[in-house]
């Protein structure tokens, strides 16, 4: 009986072994540093349709981590917020663990299974996390590089997919990493400063006036680019102003241009401080400056602005006027849906 209990605990210790061997993430190597280790169980994990990340550290009095839990992406419970928006969760409380360790032994990385077990299916697809849409170093440079470059964010992201074909970055991470490199050069600096320090870097041709406290009035600035295209298509010119497309409610004016074979291009753009004859008769004039008296606009289309029609007629007197037809049909169908009305018994129209 002995021999036979014997024979059972041998039986039981030996299915436990090879089950052991089993695990994914059992192994007896060992790993020079903990990114090593940390690498090899994100590659592992993918592989399986998971995603591992940090979950806690213990370190030495000088910062020497010799410790480190690893867990699943959706480990852990989400805590609401009362924001008043009603949000979901990828978290499911997994309980899959991971614990590297430090031995001063080997002078190398272990690591050990404490739970190999998660509650919820693998992910067929890797940009629902967004640990792995995450940038690497070279990566971020990379799209540094191409946005100095003018590359449009869309472009940016093939050549990414195109260089690593396991990257599943999605538009939205391009644009975090664009926010994050303009945030970066523009810290210490107020937002006049940036826009100044724009203007000068890329050459453009601005004029500003400021006020009695130094503050910012009136900017009309014309990108170098444009002003090329403009000397050669300079007869026509489109002018329409906008409103709160900026924080600090400034009204936006925009010029475009016409060439000969009926394409469109900006021409210039310019913040004013009110929509008054005199701010409008100012920009005008600033963009008299820039070209060549033979040059100036022969026709000038606007909408029905008083303040701007009067302004143009002061700065460019000899220059055809004439009204948007865009905004003549808004305001047709504004007007004559007062009027008008849509008999549905008869099928009809009614004058009101």
């Amino acid at each position: 009986m002995f021999k036979l209990f014997g024979f059972n605990v041998f039986a039981r210790d030996r299915d436990e072994d090879t089950s052991i061997k089993n695990l994914p993430f059992s192994t007896k190597q060992m790993f020079m540093s903990r990114e090593e280790l940390f690498e090899w169980t994100q590659n592992k994990a993918r592989s399986l349709g998971y995603v591992i990340i940090n979950k806690r550290s213990k370190a030495y009095a000088n910062n020497f981590v010799y410790k480190g839990i690893l867990m699943c992406d959706r480990g852990g419970e989400y805590k609401a917020t009362n924001t008043g928006r009603v949000s979901g969760t990828r978290k499911t409380n997994c309980k899959f663990e991971l614990e590297g360790k430090y031995s001063k032994e080997y002078n190398k990385w272990t690591l050990r299974v404490i739970c190999d077990d998660h509650n919820h299916p693998p992910a067929q697809y890797m940009e629902g996390h967004p640990y792995v849409r995450r940038l690497s170093v070279d990566e971020t440079c990379l799209v540094e590089d191409l946005t100095r470059k003018n590359l449009a964010p869309c472009d940016i992201m093939s050549t990414l997919k195109a260089q690593n074909e396991n990257n599943v970055s999605v538009a939205q991470t391009i644009y975090n990493a664009q926010q994050k490199i303009r945030r970066r050069k523009q810290a210490g600096k107020t937002p006049m400063q940036v826009l100044m320090s724009i203007l000068h870097t890329n050459n453009y041709l601005y004029e500003l006036t400021t006020g009695d406290s130094n503050e910012l009035e009136n900017l009309v600035f014309v990108h170098p680019t444009s002003w090329k295209i403009w000397r050669a298509f300079s007869h026509v010119l489109i002018i329409d102003a906008t409103y709160k497309t900026n924080k600090y409610n400034k009204p936006f004016v925009e010029i475009v241009g016409n060439t000969s074979t009926r394409k469109i291009f900006s021409v210039g753009f310019a913040f004013i401080h009110r929509e008054k004859e005199a701010n409008y008769t100012w920009v005008l004039n600033c963009v008299k400056s820039i070209l060549d008296k033979c040059m100036h606009p022969r026709v000038i289309i606007t909408d029905r602005e008083l303040t701007l029609i009067n302004a143009r007629e002061t700065v460019f007197p000899d220059a055809a006027r004439l009204l948007c037809r865009w905004h003549i049909e808004q305001n047709i169908l504004k007007i004559s849906s007062k009027i008008i009305t849509l008999d549905e018994d008869r099928a009809s129209f009614r004058i009101l």
